[in-house]
């Protein structure tokens, strides 16, 4: 027997089974705690699973369990490497749970890393430290009685740290918290004092992480204060890794806006819910490393009651933002959300009760809000011509208009263009428009049935104009 390691539980040896002939390693455990952890041994010695340290058998004052070569994991890793390894962690985790075992000390150093993975240590028997002013510290008071406090202070979940009741979602926090070290190098919550450091977990936010949406919203999940908000279970953050998994390549973000909904008594306002939603689509398109789908792809789920997750299959986008618009006399209300389309969760929603000449600031607004939502920045623009609101509404219905491919498009298209101008001479957009409704109107040919177009050359006009 040669000697691993020592701490305030008891000793780690090094030895070899002369009856099977294996290495294994020997937990000498210290006489007031041996009978505490020997029922939990006994269950845990049950669990047989590829990433989890596997115990052998039971003495009165010692644990007999398989000896793993490897180091204590450490971030930051590459994301790649980070999804192998929380992906087996988790899987450990739930094949615990399902037999009723929750680790309740699940931190970086119970986790060793070697050329076949990771591998889980202590199940189910939380570390006595000596005291120490660090975050490290583990915290183990009336381990099996109500108001006893388990864990290391770094890792605890919120209820943990309160001394409360524990489950299997608890654990579901922990592996946040090491999820979050693992992809960036430094810890979810930190103090200099124990005391400190559960402040932090009980009360603050971490700050943000920079990962992949989908990996960072996992961990956003997992970290949720509350236990109900978190993922229920483990086999839920199993399956949330492995859809990040299976689409590694996949690493920009994507929205597809859909059409607002026309909120307003008067059903000929659709021309403005449609003209902020364009707007949006062009705003959120300065955003680097975002995929936004086409107007027209989006526009085609319009008044189509399906699910959000079906209609984000469809356009090939993880996220949507759909909202509403209700005008009354000069004021507006408009009301956003985005939607996580893996698994149908608002990211972030918003109402904004503004007057109409609002209307630019609260796009802007919106497109910072998802850009923020989505761990991204908006691209200053520089600063450009920014049209009175009479003109700006003029344009919204020449465009409006146009793209109704009605037999009077063209005439009333023109219009309104003229009017805009008139209103705002300065206003680039609406001549463009008003070219390309001289152009829309020598090569497309009416039919006589209201409604019915026969088109010369394309089916729908490209988008033209866009504020200036």
């Amino acid at each position: 027997m040669s000697p691993v390691g020592a701490g305030g539980m008891g000793e780690v040896w090094k030895a070899r089974d002369t009856r099977v002939d294996r290495i294994v390693a020997i937990k000498r455990l210290k006489a007031e705690h041996a009978e505490r952890f020997k029922r939990e041994a006994r269950a845990i010695a049950a669990l047989n699973h590829p990433h989890i340290c596997q115990l052998y058998d039971v003495g009165p004052d010692y644990l007999v369990m398989e000896y793993v070569e490897g180091t204590p994991l450490k971030g930051p890793v590459p994301v790649a490497d980070a999804l192998r390894l929380a992906a087996q962690i988790a899987d450990a985790l739930a094949a615990a749970h399902r037999k009723g075992i929750i680790h309740r000390d699940l931190k970086p150093a119970n986790i060793l890393v070697n050329e076949s993975g990771a591998k889980l240590l202590d199940f189910g028997l939380a570390k006595m430290n000596a005291p120490a002013l660090s975050g490290d510290v583990t915290i183990s008071v009336a381990l099996s009685e109500p108001g006893g406090i388990v864990g290391t202070v770094a890792y605890m979940s919120p209820e943990q740290a309160q001394g409360q009741a524990v489950d299997a979602r608890s654990d579901v926090f922990s592996f946040g918290a090491v999820l979050y070290e693992v992809l960036s190098g430094r810890r979810a919550f930190r103090g200099d004092t124990p005391f400190a450091t559960i402040t932090a977990v009980v009360n603050e936010e971490p700050p943000p992480l920079e990962a992949p949406a989908a990996l960072a919203r996992i961990v956003s999940r997992c970290l949720a204060k509350q236990p109900r908000e978190r993922f229920q279970a483990m086999a839920d953050v199993t399956a949330a890794l492995e859809q990040a998994v299976v689409k590694p390549a996949d690493q920009h973000p994507s929205i597809a806006v859909l059409p607002f909904t026309n909120m307003s008594r008067d059903p000929d306002d659709e021309y403005f819910s449609d003209g902020l939603a364009e707007e949006l689509i062009n705003l959120l398109a300065h955003v680097p490393n975002l995929k936004v789908t086409a107007r027209t792809s989006a526009f085609a789920f319009r008044g189509k009651e399906q699910d959000i997750r079906r209609i984000a299959e469809a356009l090939g986008a993880r996220t949507i933002l759909e909202g509403s618009i209700r005008r009354a006399g000069r004021r507006i209300r408009v009301t956003a959300q985005l939607i996580n389309a893996e698994d149908g969760y608002h990211l972030w929603s918003e109402r904004y009760d503004r007057e109409l000449t609002d209307v630019f600031a609260i796009q802007d607004d919106i497109a910072q809000a998802i850009a923020g939502a989505l761990q991204l920045t908006l691209i200053s623009k520089p600063a450009r011509h920014t049209p009175n609101f009479p003109a700006y509404e003029a344009f919204l219905k020449a465009r409006h208009h146009l793209r109704s491919f009605m037999p009077e498009a063209p005439a009333r298209g023109k219009e309104y263009c003229e009017q805009a101008i008139a209103l705002d001479p300065e206003y680039a957009a609406p001549h463009a428009l008003l070219g390309f409704n001289y152009l829309f109107a020598t090569t497309h040919t009416f039919g006589v049935a209201p409604g019915t177009i026969c088109c010369a050359r394309r089916s729908t006009p490209p988008p033209v104009g866009t504020r200036r």
